[in-house]
């Protein structure tokens, strides 16, 4: 995915321990990694890898689970941060924006922080492209104009429908609307049509 956005992928790590050995290495422009922040060895990474090349553009992903805080965040100090599962176009906006010297931070870290004690969004709970194909059926898109726009077949699209319905326990793509567009789930028994 980030090949197709024209960005050379140099290399991958299985455990973020292993990423300053790689960025030392292959000196990239950024750097990828999926970090646990309860993790002690978090606090610490990003002043690591900034004393590799003070130049390189940090990007964490993080686990949905757990609030966020202001402090937490600044702590971290990266060039772009999101939770993980955001769509690949939203993965790919936030290479771009790191890439061209910005920050770049995911809106539902941006909704944690205003609203602290909010109950966990419903579509948290979807992969990157479940959550891009919902947010794509709520504009009113059949699974055919989904599947040409997302380059997949459209028994891909009717799949990952299948586990959106599964998880967020829906029955129609009226209430698949209605949770994307943050109503929350609706109650047992509505039957939003």
């Amino acid at each position: 995915m980030l090949q197709k956005a024209g960005h050379d992928v140099v290399a991958q790590c299985r455990r973020p321990v292993d990423v300053l050995a790689h960025v030392e290495r292959h000196r990239p422009d950024m750097v990828i990694v999926g970090v646990d922040l309860a993790d002690q060895q978090t606090s610490g990474l990003s002043s690591r890898l900034k004393a590799c090349s003070s130049a390189l553009g940090i990007i964490f992903i993080v686990q949905p689970t757990g609030g966020l805080d202001v402090r937490e965040i600044q702590t971290l100090d990266v060039d772009g941060l999101f939770l993980d599962g955001i769509s690949h176009r939203f993965l790919i906006e936030c290479v771009n924006a790191v890439a061209a010297g910005k920050k770049w931070i995911d809106n539902k870290i941006v909704q944690q922080l205003l609203m602290p004690g909010s109950q966990p969004q419903p579509m948290s709970r979807l992969t990157g492209r479940e959550t891009e194909i919902a947010d794509l059926v709520s504009r009113g898109l059949r699974n055919k104009a989904i599947a040409q726009r997302l380059h997949v077949s459209e028994g891909t699209v009717k799949m990952h429908l299948h586990h959106v319905y599964e998880k967020l326990h829906l029955g129609s793509r009226a209430e698949l609307a209605w949770v994307s567009h943050g109503k929350g789930l609706p109650l047992p028994g509505t039957g939003l049509l």
